[in-house]
């Protein structure tokens, strides 16, 4: 039963966060909490989306942006291993306020649908926070989204580009939670199931960005999305 609700979860964050480029953050990880202690979710997560950010890589491989890739990749990798260092360390209570007071900022920006196309020099941060929350939280997304938004980016080159970022660094976030005993090695193996239907998840998300998600849609779902995840965040 257990493995039957993960594969269920598994599909519906893959589908969403492939037609959003993100959302694992609201869906998988914390259902995922139901049922499991929450350094389990996270190891059994990261193993989850490595498949899924993998999987988008195959599907939108033609649209992603590599140089906005390796420029955020490579500062990510500040941020995760510094999440790696806090996330047994840090008061959880005020990183999770922080960090929702961040999303609501964001979904605001979303919403209003507003252009932008100079990068500041403050959005150099943005990877680096990424890795960081990736690592503590599965929420990196939001400010990769954010760097490709502010690069000028349309939805399918936002989705694309962010799936590579994640998938890079997934494989760190999986040899970090397996290598380190977060979550028992069996998953690798038992998770082939969820694996599956977050493959089914992601092609279907394709389908449904290419074909029914315009760049008003695409805005104002990545808004709602944020605020929704601020919510849980801040109660």
């Amino acid at each position: 039963m257990e493995l039957l609700i993960i594969s269920i979860l598994a599909f519906v964050s893959a589908l969403v966060t492939s037609v959003f480029g993100f959302g694992a953050g609201l869906v998988l990880t914390p259902l995922l909490t139901f049922i499991m202690p929450l350094k389990d979710a996270l190891g059994i997560g990261a193993l989850i989306f490595l498949v899924t950010s993998g999987s988008k890589l195959i599907w939108y491989f033609k649209d992603i942006d590599w140089k906005i890739h390796r420029f955020s990749f490579g500062l990510s990798l500040i941020g995760l291993f510094s999440g790696f260092y806090l996330i047994s360390v840090i008061d959880a209570f005020l990183l999770e306020k922080i960090y929702a007071v961040m999303l609501i900022f964001f979904g605001i920006k979303a919403l209003l649908n507003q252009k932008e196309t100079t990068i500041h020099r403050v959005h150099c941060g943005y990877p680096i926070l990424g890795g960081l929350f990736s690592a503590l939280v599965h929420g990196g997304g939001v400010f990769f989204i954010r760097i490709c938004r502010v690069s000028g980016l349309d939805r399918v080159q936002t989705v694309a580009t962010v799936a590579a970022i994640h998938f890079s660094i997934n494989i760190f976030k999986a040899l970090f939670f397996t290598g380190s005993g977060l979550v028992d090695a069996k998953y690798i193996v038992t998770l082939a199931p969820a694996y599956c239907c977050a493959i089914i998840g992601t092609r279907v998300g394709r389908s449904v960005l290419k074909k029914h998600v315009n760049e008003q849609i695409f805005s104002y779902g990545i808004g709602t999305l944020l605020l929704l995840l601020s919510v849980k965040y801040l109660f």
